[in-house]
């Protein structure tokens, strides 16, 4: 499948593809630690459409905040 053919993903759906819960993405999009796309309107709703860069975007961010199998980073 072409990458520019793909679906964007809604933030419960980018969350879901990196492997975190949807309410750590929307804490990190308001802690300022992940830039978030601009909401577009869906149905009548105001959704944030992810795109292939951005999920990849999340992922870098995840492996840098946890680390496998050991949990979150040590503060400090």
């Amino acid at each position: 499948m072409n990458h520019k053919m793909r679906q964007k993903l809604t933030t419960a759906k980018a969350a879901k593809a990196v492997g975190i819960a949807r309410h750590t993405l929307q804490r990190w999009i308001r802690e300022g630690r992940v830039k978030a796309p601009k909401p577009a309107l869906q149905n009548g709703r105001g959704v944030r459409l992810w795109s292939d860069a951005d999920v990849k975007r999340l992922a870098q961010i995840k492996a840098r905040t946890y680390r496998k199998g050991r949990g979150r980073k040590p503060r400090g």
